[in-house]
């Protein structure tokens, strides 16, 4: 995956992020779909790139949300990071992976903005808001992060199929 490819993504990704907004009954927590695209890519990639896409969609993220700029980049850095060092030991090509994977990067997730929005004081959460966001990440999580697989795996081949054709 060329690092044009993965800033492509990453703008795309963000762009969606921003207009798909979450059900209220999961907290309004919204479509985890930078999340996704930093797994997907740090499972596909090598590390310095895994790296690239991290710290892009830290930024991204920030941009996008009234968070201050930089509180994302740390999480999508030690996602991105956490994800190379266990690319050995899991099976980048199964769809569970992501799954498995969605589920623990939302849980991270929520737990990371909800520790630092409330330390800052943007944010304040009760148990009942903290329990439907965490829940809210941990079903959007499992459920995107898959799907963002299938779909840059349908690029990549619908890609790898042209460039063979032009060359052939």
């Amino acid at each position: 995956m060329s690092s044009l490819f993965i800033t492509i993504l990453l703008f795309f990704g963000a762009s969606l992020q921003t207009l798909f907004s979450g059900p209220a009954i999961l907290g309004s927590h919204e479509w985890p779909i930078l999340l996704g695209l930093v797994l997907c890519i740090s499972l596909k990639c090598d590390r310095v790139r895994a790296l690239y896409a991290g710290l892009l969609a830290g930024l991204l993220n920030d941009s996008f949300c009234p968070a201050p700029l930089g509180a994302s980049i740390p999480f999508f850095m030690f996602m991105a990071l956490g994800v190379c060092l266990i690319r050995e030991e899991v099976f980048g090509d199964q769809i569970i992976t992501y799954a498995v994977l969605g589920f623990l990067g939302g849980l991270f997730q929520t737990l990371y903005f909800t520790t630092v929005f409330s330390a800052l004081g943007l944010r304040p959460v009760g148990a009942g808001v903290f329990t439907a966001r965490l829940f809210g990440g941990l079903l959007l999580g499992t459920l995107t992060a898959p799907l963002i697989f299938l779909l840059i795996s349908a690029l990549q081949s619908k890609r790898t199929r042209k460039l063979r054709w032009i060359e052939g």
